[in-house]
């Protein structure tokens, strides 16, 4: 048995959550879901260790500076800080024996590549893309506002981000082709080859 680390990347409104809650409610005692931490307060609806690890930025500055982290930033300009820590990824893969399924922004997978290039060979990358067109048509239908100047500044890091994914992911997934459960079973298929 083979086990792996499968990171996903994504653009926005390509069914990223969608798909792992769908991966999370197989059940399947062969995946590994590490959580992201984050600074901000909790909203009603999440749970502590359940959702995500909510710490305060006292307890992020700490973890900074004892080098944790795989990832960290303030994705969209907010305020606060969301991060993954190495040891959640990395050190329970091994120790676990799982198939660790983590989200990661793109330019962490690039920062991964360039500072611990003797990992590449345990992770595979899938990349989620819809079109613009489609991703600006899922937002007007859930009704989120989003001004002339947003759009065209998610539409050019959607154009960067699609290039870096084609040099640097394993997979692509159009999920504007694919119902979410096509989206999901096509990923079942891509860790079938690793596992």
């Amino acid at each position: 048995m083979t086990w792996k680390i499968f990171f996903i990347m994504w653009f926005s409104w390509a069914w990223k959550w969608t798909l792992i809650r769908n991966l999370k409610n197989l059940n399947d005692n062969r995946f590994y879901f590490p959580l992201s931490y984050r600074s901000r307060q909790m909203r009603e609806t999440e749970v502590n260790w359940v959702d995500s690890w909510f710490i305060t930025r006292e307890e992020f500055k700490k973890s900074i500076e004892a080098w944790d982290f795989l990832e960290f930033g303030q994705p969209y300009g907010l305020p606060d800080y969301y991060w993954t820590k190495f040891i959640d990824v990395i050190d329970n893969w091994v120790n676990k024996w799982k198939n660790v399924i983590k989200e990661i922004e793109m330019n962490w997978l690039l920062s991964l590549e360039n500072n611990k290039p003797e990992l590449k060979k345990y992770y595979k990358t899938i990349f989620l893309i819809v079109p613009f067109e489609v991703q600006e048509a899922r937002i007007k239908t859930r009704w989120v506002f989003m001004s002339k100047d947003e759009l065209d500044k998610r539409k050019k890091t959607a154009i960067q981000e699609l290039e870096n994914a084609k040099k640097h992911c394993d997979y692509i997934i159009d999920t504007s082709k694919k119902t979410k459960e096509d989206t999901l079973n096509n990923f079942l298929e891509i860790i079938k080859n690793y596992t």
